[in-house]
C-alpha cells in the first residue's frame, strides 16, 4: 500500500489539517503522474480524459454511473469544458454526481449560477472547509486529477490511487455543509451579514442589538429568520455554515 492509503488509514477520525496534508499528498500524486506523458504531445493527458468521460457517459445508457467531484478555489477550475459537459450529460442520463467545492467559488455570480443549475439538476454540492485539487473519481475504477491550478486533468486508473482520492472526498464531503438551502433563500443585506457576524463572534443578544442600533426583540427575529435560512439547529451552527458558505468573513 502507498504511503497516502496508510496515512489515511491511520487518521481515524480525520481532522481538517490532516484532511489539508492529504491533498497536498494526492496532488503530488498527480504532479508525479503527470510528468510521465510523453513531451512531443503535450495534449495527451487531456485527450485521455476526454476518452474516459466519454466512456462514463456511454455507459449511462446501462447502469449508474456516480462521480464524485472535487474544485479548486478558482471559476477556471470550475468551468474546465470537459467537466462541465460530464457533469451536464451524466445528470441528463440519470447519472449521480456529487460536487465538493470552496467557498471561493461562490463569490463569481456565473459560477454561482450554474452550481444552481446543476443542483436543480440533480446534482449534490457541498461547500468544504478544506480545499482539494481539483479531481473526478467513479465508482472507484478510474480517476481524473489535476496536479496544479490549470494542470490538464490526468487519468488514474490504479485502484488503489483512485480509492485514496475517493476515501479523501468521504471525509471531507462528512464535515462539509449543503449549498442549496442557504443560497437559495439567501438575502445579501446589510443588516443580515452584520447579525451573521454577530452569532459568529459569540455576542450576547443585549450586546449584539447594541452595537447593531436595534432592540433585543428585533434582533432576535432576525436570529430566527436566519437560522432557518440556512437551516441551522443553533446559532454557533449557523455561524459556521455561514463562514462556510461565504457568507462571511470566517476570520472576522
Amino acid at each position: 500500500m502507498s504511503s497516502i492509503g496508510k496515512s489515511f488509514e491511520n487518521l481515524g477520525s480525520p481532522t481538517l489539517p490532516a484532511l489539508r496534508d492529504l491533498a497536498l499528498q494526492v496532488a503530488e500524486m498527480a504532479g508525479r503522474l503527470s510528468g510521465g506523458v510523453p513531451g512531443p504531445r503535450p495534449d495527451a493527458a487531456a485527450e485521455d480524459a476526454r476518452s474516459v468521460a466519454a466512456r462514463l457517459i456511454q455507459q449511462c445508457s446501462h447502469r449508474v454511473v456516480r462521480v464524485q467531484t472535487s474544485y479548486a478555489d478558482g471559476p477556471r477550475e470550475f468551468n474546465d469544458p470537459l467537466l462541465d459537459r460530464l457533469h451536464t450529460q451524466l445528470l441528463a442520463r440519470g447519472g449521480e454526481v456529487r460536487m465538493l467545492i470552496t467557498s471561493t467559488l461562490l463569490r463569481d455570480e456565473e459560477t454561482l449560477a450554474r452550481l444552481t443549475e446543476l443542483s436543480t439538476a440533480g446534482a449534490r454540492i457541498r461547500v468544504s472547509p478544506c480545499g482539494l485539487p481539483t479531481a473526478v473519481v467513479t465508482d472507484g475504477l478510474v480517476g481524473l486529477l489535476a496536479s496544479d491550478r490549470n494542470a490538464p486533468l490526468t487519468v488514474i486508473s490504479g485502484p488503489e490511487a483512485v480509492q485514496v482520492i475517493s476515501l479523501l472526498h468521504d471525509a471531507v464531503w462528512a464535515q462539509s455543509t449543503d449549498l442549496a438551502p442557504a443560497h437559495r433563500s439567501w438575502t445579501a443585506d446589510e443588516c443580515s451579514v452584520r447579525v451573521l457576524q454577530a452569532i459568529s463572534q459569540g455576542y450576547t443578544d443585549e450586546r449584539a442589538a447594541r452595537e447593531l442600533g436595534l432592540s433585543v426583540r428585533t434582533y432576535r427575529r432576525h436570529v430566527a429568520a436566519l437560522l432557518a435560512q440556512l437551516d441551522a439547529g443553533s446559532r454557533f451552527q449557523a455561524g459556521v455554515r455561514a463562514a462556510q458558505l461565504g457568507l462571511i468573513d470566517a476570520a472576522a
